[in-house]
């Protein structure tokens, strides 16, 4: 089970914590970012139960968030007072907002990290082999799109500074039917939807510099469609429009709060997003095109009361199968949703389909006007009945939930399944300061990932003036599912362990990768190596039984002797005899193929044979062991990627430049794009 962590930081603001799909924790503690990821547990206990997850099981690092380069943040020279926000400017740019992209942006298909810092610069960190390294600035795409075409009445700071942000679930691209579908297809493309202090939505796409395989952690930032809310925004209806005091308030107001719903797919088109899709033509490096409009949906009808103050968070809650999606919006003492059918989400009007509701949260107070805002809110999916849970928590440390089920929107909240954890914690932390039981718990955040809620909370004594040193400074993280009970490692997938596989499994899934590269080997322009098909072909040879796949490697084999020069004739009559061994080749061979064909020991100078698609071994006895995509011999130290689950090895696309078989490198990079993930459990590479 996963145990509670105890972090000797303090966080910066409500809403600090985020969890990625790829297990890694964020949060944001004043100057610094501080990055949990955690440590695939070694096996089962003794007595074949799941093992206990530990405090100390997790990498801990932090990096700072508030150094910025003169290029990264220029110097604002003194301006009229409604240019730019002097506090922005003057303060120390700590940390108001951390949160996790969707899976596939950079280098092995991971997450990247987006950070809002005060002096409202959105920076983009991505983890780049020995520490956390900023990326991206997303305020760079602002100033490029609105250059100098920007009206006069609204000072271009205002435009290019960022208030709130949220990541767009992914755009998933049609496969069309293609047996290796693209990362656009596999991953989806998400989308960064930003408010700036103008309040203007924008909406930015992520490209890397190395396109399909994303092996660069370099970012470049599009600004992909932008929509103006300065007269959408209403403010108090009791203040007379046309007077002064009127003119002012509408200046200041904000956008605060920002989620983003789901994507409604349709014919060549993503409904209630203004997205189309079109199929490119066969010169393009890209098989879709995608035109990306924003606009403000207006059929909405939602109007709260007068005495109702939204504060927010925003969260958006999709009932699969439903037709129905809803809206969960925090306010002072009270939760309100929303509740509307698909077709008004896309922007078609339709009388009766849209229900608001108010739940004022006396869960477990008896004194309903003492709640404060809601200070973090997520939507945890229960594994077994896919039913969408909203779980919310307050600055005074209430916590509720609400299960969106079909016929029951207008159910009450109930008591949070986790509210007890914190109880527990608040009860030994008031006994060991003897505080008779005055103090409270404050929640700072709540964040989930594959039905799992993540809840982070400090403590405080409710009676006296607290002074609080550095040292003392802590912050707990409590886990805990849907439903209340406690979290067993082996339902947590990036926790999930496999290092055992079956003889016909690996070979299953090896020849996966196998037909692929022979089949790239029969096209007229052969995208990879001599050697990585001769590898392949070979591999068929000794440990497949797949005629078709056998088939591929003998005319694969054939036209390599034919292109080549070489003498093929064992390995192609072995075609016919599954399960063959393959001898190493002599030295006088290997000289006169000039390396382009055979593999040679990096030692001694011999060949290597065939006789296992784990192991390679020379004519001298030396043993290597065989990357589990290329299927070639890793022969050097330091150029090998493994998988976070199982441990496999594999060449490094980015290190192989560096050795002698550079000449590798467009095959295993072309490899890498087409299968990212370990080939034996789709695990993701350790950074």
């Amino acid at each position: 089970m996963l145990e509670t962590l105890e972090l000797q930081v303090f966080p910066s603001s409500y809403n600090c914590i985020s969890w990625s799909e790829d297990g890694e924790i964020a949060v944001a503690t004043g100057e610094y970012v501080q990055v949990l990821t955690p440590k695939p547990p070694s096996g089962r206990e003794a007595n074949g139960a799941s093992p206990h997850f530990l405090a100390n099981d997790w990498h801990r690092t932090r990096f700072r968030a508030n150094i910025f380069t003169i290029n990264e943040w220029p110097v604002m020279y003194p301006q009229p007072r409604d240019q730019f926000s002097v506090g922005a400017e003057q303060s120390m740019s700590t940390v108001v907002s951390v949160s996790w992209s969707p899976p596939g942006l950079v280098k092995h298909r991971r997450s990247v990290l987006a950070v809002l810092t005060t002096n409202q610069v959105l920076s983009i960190y991505a983890y780049a082999g020995t520490k956390w390294t900023r990326v991206a600035i997303v305020n760079k795409a602002l100033e490029s799109h609105f250059g100098e075409n920007v009206n006069p009445d609204t000072p271009k700071t205002r435009k290019t500074s960022i208030r709130s942000f949220t990541w767009t679930p992914p755009l998933i691209i049609p496969a069309q039917d293609q047996p290796h579908p693209g990362p656009e297809s596999r991953w989806g493309i998400p989308f960064l939807a930003i408010t700036t202090d103008a309040n203007d939505v924008a909406f930015v796409q992520f490209h890397t510099s190395s396109g399909q395989q994303a092996s660069s952690n370099i970012l470049h930032c599009e600004l992909v469609s932008v929509v103006s809310l300065h007269n959408a925004v209403s403010y108090d209806q009791k203040i007379q429009p046309a007077s002064l005091f009127a003119s002012a308030l509408r200046s200041e107001i904000k956008i605060l709060s920002l989620a983003s719903g789901p994507w409604l797919y349709q014919a060549h088109q993503i409904a209630g997003s203004g997205a189309e899709m079109q199929e490119a033509g066969s010169g393009n490096d890209r098989p879709y095109k995608l035109s990306f409009h924003a606009e403000e949906n207006k059929a909405v009808p939602f109007d709260p009361t007068d005495e109702l103050q939204l504060t927010g968070p925003v969260e958006y809650v999709h009932e699969i199968g439903t037709r129905r999606i809803s809206i969960a919006v925090g306010a002072v003492a009270a939760l309100v949703t929303v509740n509307l059918s698909e077709d008004l989400y896309r922007g078609q009007a339709a009388d009766g389909d849209v229900n608001s509701y108010i739940f004022p949260l006396s869960v477990d107070c008896t004194d309903p006007t003492g709640y404060e805002r809601i200070s973090g809110m997520t939507v945890a999916i229960q594994p077994e009945s896919k039913t969408p849970v909203l779980h919310l928590g307050t600055i005074e440390g209430h916590g509720a939930t609400k299960a969106f089920v079909y016929g029951g929107e207008a159910d009450e909240p109930s008591r949070a399944p986790w509210k007890d954890q914190i109880e527990d914690i608040r009860e030994r932390f008031d006994i060991d300061r003897d505080l008779g039981g005055l103090s409270v718990s404050r929640i700072r955040g709540l964040t989930s990932v594959q039905g799992i809620v993540a809840t982070a909370v400090t403590l405080h004594p409710g009676d006296m003036v607290e002074y609080r040193s550095s040292a003392e400074d802590r912050l707990i993280i409590l886990f805990s599912t849907s439903d209340g009970q406690l979290t067993q490692t082996e339902h947590v997938p990036f926790l999930r362990r496999n290092t055992t596989f079956s003889p016909e499994f690996l070979t299953k899934r090896r020849d996966v990768v196998l037909r692929y590269i022979l089949r790239s080997g029969k096209e007229a322009k052969q995208a990879l190596s001599s050697k990585v098909l001769y590898a392949a072909a070979c591999c068929a040879i000794v440990q497949s039984q797949c005629l078709d796949l056998l088939s591929n490697a003998r005319e694969v084999l054939e036209s390599l002797a034919s292109n080549h020069g070489v003498d093929l004739t064992d390995e192609i009559a072995k075609c016919s005899e599954p399960g063959s061994f393959i001898d190493a080749k002599p030295a006088e061979l290997l000289d006169a193929a000039n390396d382009n064909v055979f593999e040679r020991c990096e030692i001694c100078g011999s060949g290597i044979g065939w006789d296992s698609a784990q192991e390679a071994q020379c004519a001298s006895g030396h043993v290597f062991v065989r990357c589990n995509l290329t299927v070639l011999a890793i022969q050097e130290p330091g150029i090998s990627k493994f998988c976070s689950r199982c441990d496999s090895e594999y060449l490094d696309e980015d290190l192989i430049g560096t050795t002698s078989e550079r000449e590798l490198q467009p095959s295993c990079k072309t490899l890498s794009g087409i299968f990212d993930t370990c080939i034996l459990c789709n695990g993701k590479f350790r950074p």
